[in-house]
């Protein structure tokens, strides 16, 4: 039986008396209350009826997961304020992204804009009536699992085992363990965080040994398997460390999911695999295990929150001098092919974007997007963030370790970790995001476009453009290249990415280029 999305409206009270009326009489109910955490609880288990309340908070990383606990047959209730009202309601999901001094009244709403938008059109052409009680949800064949499984017990190069959600992936990596345990084999198990992977625990009784990355690499532990969930929400050259001490690896993702994006996995780490081991095995899962194929829940999720983008790849020549475009954002919301393909590059590009990076794309202010292009096609985009201008007394209160407002990293982590007293009071411009088509790498879009970057920044009167980033010796060549100096090395390897930050700043007024002084170690008389 297909899944369903029905809409309540009304003030919360007047929602939740409602959704009381129409819940089925017997089965599992799940409730989420706009907090993650909740949410994070669910993942693994299944409910026949999931009420997610907007009023408290739309946090969508947290809606694109918990859908996924909805058995087939059943019914999403989602409770909303009145759909002329929630485009402006200053939602608490908002300070997620919202830097010091802005509040959520001054949001503008493009997203939920564009969402209320889709409802409305979904609600105009599916108004089936809901079902009186939910039956019990049909498991699919498990040959797919089946199949999954023999590739990793049998196959002795790298298995790379790709899935959308729902598919069972975890629970086939899971038995898989057990049955290797059995066989007398040591195995490993790794992924961004533990709570990812519980799923795997949940379906293997012999449970593998895990390892943060960080760790695994640092400790290498003896292991004849190693099971990596989630790679695509790994840095590839760590995931190429990895293959280096365990021939017989298993990288398992999700390619359209809440968790990151595995489109930019399949075009990077597959093309190094093809190198590294070939004669590599390719495992998809396709069939769903809680509900039925072609599910209407699943496409409007994978339609609101982008979770089907990235991956197409730009084949073909680009003109010499591609126009430089400062995009508008309501233009961008509103038009759906250009907002599929740049966050589509975004998503191909970086190891880990979530819905919540949609939406504060759209929506977070001070946020400015910009693309080289040719013709109606992206070649590269960047996303600037205006961060700093802080009074002198904050920026002080900053520097003693005594206030730490929300946003504004880079003038921060200068201000306090840098110990650069003054630094806050300056302007920024920092590079959020930078991405270039895959086969267009290599030919310099990058470097044309971080010169608009500079000149957008110079233009707007910031006294320095910085960045902030997984540190890899390519990626400071690159940004060294373009005229910015390391202001700062985290001490700390960070879990997913097995690298130090690092944060890099170009000078652009005479106050900035002081600052850029100040970053580089005195000369050696």
């Amino acid at each position: 039986m297909p899944r369903r999305l029905q809409r309540v409206s009304g003030t919360q009270a007047e929602c939740v008396q409602r959704v009381q009326s129409l819940l089925p009489a017997d089965g599992k109910v799940f409730w989420v209350t706009g907090a993650a955490k909740k949410a994070h609880t669910l993942l693994g288990q299944e409910c026949t009826a999931l009420v997610f309340d907007a009023h408290s908070g739309f946090d969508v990383n947290a809606f694109a997961a918990v859908s996924g606990t909805l058995c087939g047959g059943g019914t999403l209730f989602l409770l909303t304020p009145p759909l002329d009202d929630w485009a402006t309601f200053p939602d608490p999901d908002y300070r997620r992204f919202l830097p010091y001094p802005h509040q959520p009244e001054a949001v503008d709403g493009r997203f939920l804009r564009r969402l209320v938008g889709m409802l409305e059109e979904r609600e105009g052409v599916c108004n089936t009536p809901l079902p009186t009680t939910v039956g019990a949800y049909c498991i699919r064949p498990l040959h797919d699992q089946i199949n999954a499984i023999q590739s990793i017990l049998q196959v002795p190069l790298p298995v790379v085992l790709t899935a959308d959600r729902g598919r069972g992936k975890s629970a086939a990596l899971g038995m898989a363990a057990s049955q290797l345990f059995a066989a007398g084999k040591r195995v490993l198990l790794t992924a961004p965080s533990r709570a990812t992977v519980e799923a795997v625990f949940k379906h293997a009784e012999n449970p593998p040994l895990f390892f943060a990355p960080d760790d695994l690499l640092q400790t290498l532990p003896q292991g004849d398997v190693l099971l990596v969930d989630e790679a695509a929400a790994i840095p590839v050259p760590l995931l190429l460390k990895m293959l280096e001490h365990y021939p017989r690896c298993v990288f398992s993702t999700t390619l359209h999911g809440y968790e990151g994006s595995g489109r930019g996995f399949a075009l990077r780490f597959q093309k190094a695999l093809e190198v590294r081991a070939p004669g590599w095995q390719a495992v998809r899962l396709q069939q769903p295990i809680r509900w039925a194929e072609n599910d209407p829940l699943e496409h409007f999720i994978n339609q609101a929150l982008l979770l089907d983008v990235g991956g197409e790849e730009v084949v073909g020549a680009y003109c010499i001098r591609p126009r430089y475009r400062l995009l508008d954002r309501d233009e961008l919301a509103a038009n759906e092919p250009l907002l599929r393909q740049l966050f589509g590059l975004l998503v191909t590009a970086h190891y880990q974007t979530r819905p919540s990076d949609l939406r504060q794309m759209l929506d977070a202010p001070d946020i400015s997007i910009h693309v080289l292009e040719q013709g109606e096609t992206i070649l590269a985009v960047a996303l600037l963030s205006r961060e700093g201008g802080l009074d002198a007394a904050l920026t002080a209160a900053i520097h003693a370790g005594t206030r730490r407002p929300h946003g504004h990293p880079i003038p921060q982590t200068l201000t306090f970790h840098a110990g650069m007293a003054g630094a806050a009071e300056l302007v920024c411009e920092r590079v959020m995001r930078i991405a270039v088509q895959p086969s267009l790498q290599g030919q310099g879009l990058g470097k044309q476009l971080l010169e608009k970057l500079v000149s957008h920044a110079g233009d707007s009167c910031a006294d320095y453009i910085g960045v902030s980033y997984a540190m890899t010796p390519e990626l400071l060549r690159f940004w060294e290249r373009a005229g910015f100096v390391l202001a700062r090395v985290g001490h700390r390897k960070d879990t997913a990415s097995g690298s130090r930050s690092a944060v890099q700043i170009r000078g652009l007024t005479a106050a900035g280029q002081r600052l850029c002084r100040l970053c580089q170690p005195p000369q050696q008389h």
